[in-house]
């Protein structure tokens, strides 16, 4: 009994110290993985990086991850005039090199937040957007055919990487109903992980927020 007893006393104290390891381990991991996103997308801030799953030591010889989350601030994408002031991402079956180099996910999910100021900066004819105060709505203020035109306009995600407003009504102006139905302005969306389409979007005060999934999807690229 003596025997048995301090075989549980040994066996509880090392699969603490494997526990201590493994979470020691998995925070290093978070750490590397931080960095190489920071240093390959030019993040001015590093991202915060989450690797779910228990245990991690055995995942990391099989170099693939259950489940990786990421979070960063303030995306700036070179040559696009929409920045992303957050984005989201949920990966799921990661592959990982051994340096963490390259990380491509089997599946992700992810959600960007774009504020209204920044859609703004890339539309053309100085239009304006702000929130309309109603699902799928932005209000719009644009100048057509020499008029400036105020109302509200759907806003909808188009090919998988690009937003688009259209359908401007409310004006009060009929004269100019037929140049409001032409108005149809999109804008790429660039910067998320490779392999992510956009799929849908909404929007409330704080801002623009586009939800995007797919498969085979590359964290560095």
């Amino acid at each position: 009994m003596r025997n048995l007893r301090r075989l549980l006393i040994i066996l509880v104290l090392l699969f603490g110290v494997f526990v201590t390891v493994d979470r020691l381990a998995v925070r290093f991991a978070e750490g590397q993985a931080a960095t190489k996103i920071q240093s390959s997308r030019g993040l001015a801030t590093k991202p915060a990086v989450t690797i779910e799953g228990f245990p991690f030591l055995t995942q990391l010889i099989g170099s693939k991850l259950d489940e990786i989350k990421v979070h960063a601030d303030d995306v700036k994408v070179p040559q696009s005039k929409v920045q992303l002031a957050t984005l989201d991402a949920d990966l799921t079956g990661v592959k990982v090199s051994s340096d963490y180099s390259s990380a491509v996910a089997d599946h992700a999910t992810g959600r960007v937040m774009i504020t209204y100021e920044s859609l703004t900066a890339a539309l053309p004819n100085g239009t304006t957007v702000a929130y309309g105060g109603t699902p799928g709505k932005v209000k719009v203020s644009t100048n057509l055919a020499g008029h400036t035109l105020s109302g509200t306009a759907d806003i909808s995600v188009v090919g998988g990487d690009s937003i688009r407003l259209d359908h401007l009504s409310g004006t009060g102006d009929p004269l100019l109903d037929f140049a409001a139905s032409q108005f149809a302005p999109s804008v790429p969306v660039a910067g998320l992980p490779s392999g992510l389409q956009l799929s849908s979007i909404e929007v409330d005060d704080r801002g623009i927020f586009v939800d995007a999934s797919g498969d085979n999807v590359s964290l560095n690229g």
